[in-house]
């Protein structure tokens, strides 16, 4: 059974004993033996745009011991005309 207030799928059953002194429903956690706490949230899915970082090349010219050799993939083209074939 899956929580609708969070989301997370477990082995839940309705809290009868629970129901039968208070009038209100409740889920109760078989595995765990106690009523089901939704203190975390809904997980979300992560976007690939935050989860990974631009894809950066190293440039084959460069002193590859310096970290300036890893150039973004989208900029290496121009960094190869302006920095080593003198292109403006």
């Amino acid at each position: 059974m899956i929580c609708k207030k969070c989301g997370v799928d477990g082995h839940f059953t309705w809290d009868q004993n629970w129901f039968e002194n208070t009038g209100k429903w409740r889920l109760f956690d078989i595995n765990m033996e106690r009523p089901h706490d939704c203190d975390h949230q809904k997980p979300e899915e992560a976007s690939l745009d935050t989860t990974m970082p631009a894809p950066r090349v190293k440039c084959p010219q460069c002193d590859p011991l310096k970290d300036s050799a890893w150039i973004e993939r989208e900029k290496f083209q121009h960094h190869i005309k302006t920095a080593h074939f003198g292109f403006w």
